[in-house]
């Protein structure tokens, strides 16, 4: 069974959810501490799917534990990162970064096809001029910091949970990878200046507003963006994770293409002026990913 439609997939859903993002942007960004806790506490809803799981092995259990505890580590450093920078270049940096290092590791231990990895490499580069026009303002070195280890925790989390597919079926894996979760949500309640941030701090979800239009408008964002991972992991445990988190580079392209649609409709969100350095990087970035998935199709 081939990833690519399934990868696809994943990356135009989790671009629909970088575009509801768009309007609820707000001033203040929630803190990492609370993002990580959010995150453990929504990933146990895939438990419910216990029933229908087998026991994995050991080593398989503790591979997807640290793929989990990589992968948070992985968001929470994005969060630091996003704190000192715009989104706008994090994201995108971060983005060309973990199918960099996920490709010099393929390259190292030969896991890669010499086709496979002259189409990651324009997947790559496709990816590097769709985001280039974002590359810019202030720059800090602990962004920079950041944002590599974040690239990083995301990569080996990949690999880890790729080896985790390996031994134990996709399901399993999913389910048995949050328990791991469950210790780390207690210990951020049980230490009181953790409990503080979690439960009183502006970045606390807020279940008032819910039913509201922009609460239905963040539960649709959500369920895209969740759809979205367990579409890539799915990808993941079908083929080399560099392949894969390569072709994010389709995730921007849809972006790119959604915001111009809907830039008619919302002006003041999505209109944005595009230079002809911009506009030919954006395209030149297009036609990069083209060629890529064409060299893995054919």
């Amino acid at each position: 069974m081939t990833h690519i439609p399934i990868t696809l997939l994943a990356y135009l859903l989790n671009g629909l959810a970088v575009i509801g993002g768009k309007f609820l942007i707000s001033t203040t960004l929630p803190r990492p501490l609370t993002y990580v806790f959010y995150f453990s506490a929504f990933s146990l809803v895939a438990l419910i799917l216990l029933p229908f799981t087998l026991v994995p092995s050991l080593e398989a259990f503790v591979l997807a534990s640290t793929s989990t505890l990589l992968w948070t580590s992985g968001a929470y450093f994005m969060f630091q990162a996003l704190k000192l920078g715009q989104a706008s270049r994090v994201v995108p940096i971060i983005g060309v970064l973990i199918p960099t290092f996920l490709l010099f590791d393929a390259t190292i231990s030969l896991s890669i096809l010499p086709n496979e990895i002259y189409a990651v490499v324009l997947f790559i580069l496709g990816l590097f001029f769709l985001t280039l026009s974002n590359l810019k303002g202030d720059f800090q070195k602990n962004e920079l910091i950041f944002e590599v280890l974040s690239a990083f925790f995301f990569a080996i989390s990949y690999l880890v949970l790729r080896e985790a597919y390996l031994r134990a079926d996709y399901l399993s894996v999913l389910v048995y990878s949050r328990f791991i979760l469950i210790p780390v949500a207690i210990v951020i309640l049980l230490i009181p200046s953790w409990r503080r941030v979690i439960l009183f701090s502006s970045g606390a979800i807020s279940l008032v507003k819910i039913r509201s239009k922009i609460g239905i408008l963040f539960l649709l964002t959500q369920a895209a963006g969740g759809a979205s991972e367990l579409l890539l992991t799915f990808a993941i445990s079908l083929a080399n994770p560099a392949l894969v988190n390569s072709l994010q580079g389709a995730q921007y392209i849809f972006i790119f293409v959604i915001s111009l649609v809907l830039g008619r409709f919302y002006p003041s969100i999505f209109k944005e002026s595009y230079s002809f350095a911009s506009l030919s990087g954006k395209i030149f970035g297009i036609i990069l990913v083209g060629a890529g998935l064409y060299i893995l199709a054919f």
